[in-house]
């Protein structure tokens, strides 16, 4: 009998850079099950520098799946991220590995940092597919969704799950951690990660949407 026939327990490890995201994520109830159709999902949480932590690579080694955790997309928060995704690809894991970016219910827009100076932005989700213009640096750049600009800055591979979990709503834990384990045959594409490590700016500005 198949996988997707038989009742299964599936371990997916939650990876965060940042204590307080984690927690957010689980939740005040720090839900560590669901259940999804007739399997259960148990998830287990890292938090921190995989280079400082021995057993980030033992833990990756027992999960089934790996959700990198992700809220704010500025300069310093993605060179965090880049480094948990080497470490996955250079542990030559096969499991699947998707991202989850946090929102609040009802939470219409999200923060990055300017592409070209790296003043962190508030943009919105109705902006998505305009042109913006940072105010710090005047430099122009087409605004893409959340999820579009993990892609883009992460250069995740094509088909890798990236989706919207809303904080405190299992509903749409469950459909996230349902879709990464929809893939879990598909593996991982290695990649060759460079850390462009830049100084972030300490105000994050509302950005400045040209009209067309």
């Amino acid at each position: 009998m198949s996988d997707n026939t038989q009742a299964k327990t599936y371990n997916v490890l939650i990876i965060a850079v940042y204590r307080d995201l984690a927690d957010e994520f689980l939740g005040a109830d720090e839900v560590s099950k669901l259940t999804i159709g007739s399997h259960e999902v148990a998830m287990d949480v890292f938090v921190g520098d995989p280079d400082e932590d021995s057993t980030f690579k033992e833990r990756v080694s027992k999960a089934h799946a790996v959700g990198i955790l992700v809220r704010f997309l500025d300069v310093l928060s993605l060179d965090k991220i880049r480094n948990m995704y080497h470490h996955l690809t250079q542990a030559g894991t096969s499991i699947p590995v998707g991202v989850f970016y946090l929102r609040d219910k009802g939470e219409l827009d999200f923060k990055i940092s300017c592409p070209s100076c790296g003043q962190k932005l508030w943009l919105r989700d109705t902006d998505v597919g305009k042109r913006g213009r940072c105010p710090n640096c005047s430099k122009p750049f087409i605004i893409l969704s959340q999820a579009d600009h993990l892609k883009a800055q992460l250069l995740l591979p094509e088909g890798m799950p990236c989706v919207k979990v809303t904080r405190k709503d299992n509903d749409s834990l469950r459909t996230a951690l349902g879709k990464l384990l929809e893939s879990k045959l598909s593996g991982v594409i290695p990649m060759d990660v460079n850390v462009n490590l830049e100084a972030m700016k300490h105000a994050t500005v509302r950005i400045q949407v040209q009209d067309t």
